[in-house]
């Protein structure tokens, strides 16, 4: 069974639509747009959402593994009204004080049966809870769950309180209930991979990882899908910084790790960063501005897998 799936960092993906009558929605004004919404969040701007629904239908995911949606609402008016209703959607709400959850949405027609766990309310050694959580998916046939992957999106670098520089200590403890998750249910289900995705907030790349991330490497003996066929970085960037001096700066953020002992599931040939625009290469933005026209401010990374 081969799986396409696609991760990404949907930037703001707030879709609320309780004033909706059955307008047209590819007429409608943006003002007007806005005004289908009672939300104290403004909805995502609707040329973004139309682009990034051209883009997920044309790639045909069987799994979309989505951060930063504004809740199930929004992600049930995105599958029906925009992905042509192909979806299951698999969400439940997370500790995000932005509405910003994590959600699944699986394809009807895949032949398996769905199981979605939260771990929102899992205490961490901190004393505190995840800064949003981490959900649980499972892929289940005959019965038997033939594959897991757990959701994530890690404490950001914001401090605004001050209280935890870039947010290091809350996310060394999100890391390590994470990783301690990861080995229980890879002793749970031996014979079957679990993936850990999302995005981590923080950098996996040979000397340059970030200390909070290597428990996943070492005691998770996970590993980088990009890392698997040794991907030059450039062929790994998922984010793009501009600082105020307005130079650029690339990392990942977004990450796919796979079980070093699983690595063969991962079809590294068509295993990427994409493009949002149709099957062209990727062109950075070379600009703040550039990059605020984009569909989101992550890209998208695809993983597909032969189970």
């Amino acid at each position: 069974m081969q799986l396409n799936i696609i991760l990404l960092n949907c930037q703001d993906l707030y879709i609320f639509m309780d004033k909706y009558k059955g307008e047209d929605l590819d007429t409608i004004t943006p003002p007007k747009w806005q005004l289908l919404s009672t939300s104290f969040f403004p909805n995502k701007n609707l040329e973004k959402v139309n682009q990034l629904s051209k883009f997920f239908l044309h790639h045909k995911a069987d799994i979309l593994m989505l951060t930063e949606v504004g809740g199930k609402e929004s992600l049930e008016n995105f599958n029906k009204f925009f992905l042509q209703d192909k979806y299951k959607v698999l969400l439940e709400p997370s500790n995000s004080d932005r509405g910003i959850d994590l959600g699944y949405l699986v394809k009807k027609d895949l032949e398996v049966e769905t199981q979605l766990i939260s771990h929102t309310k899992a205490k961490l050694e901190n004393g505190k809870k995840f800064a949003r959580g981490v959900f649980e998916l499972r892929l289940i046939k005959n019965n038997k769950p033939i594959f897991i992957n757990l959701l994530t999106h890690l404490k950001s670098k914001l401090d605004l309180k001050k209280q935890d520089f870039e947010g290091r200590t809350q996310r060394v403890s999100e890391v390590k209930y994470l990783a301690k998750l990861h080995k229980k249910l890879s002793n749970d289900f031996p014979n079957i991979p679990v993936f850990i995705s999302g995005d981590l907030n923080a950098i996996i790349y040979k000397d340059q990882t970030e200390p909070e991330l290597s428990e996943l490497l070492t005691k998770g003996h996970l590993l980088d899908i990009f890392e698997i066929d040794d991907r030059p970085f450039e062929k790994r960037v998922t984010y793009c910084y501009f600082d105020k001096k307005r130079d650029r700066f690339d990392m990942q953020l977004d990450y796919i790790l796979v079980p070093k002992k699983y690595k063969s599931v991962v079809d590294t040939t068509q295993s990427q960063v994409l493009s949002f625009f149709s099957d062209r290469s990727i062109e950075y933005p070379d600009s703040l501005s550039a990059k605020l026209a984009l569909p989101s401010d992550h890209y998208p990374v695809q993983c597909k897998i032969n189970l």
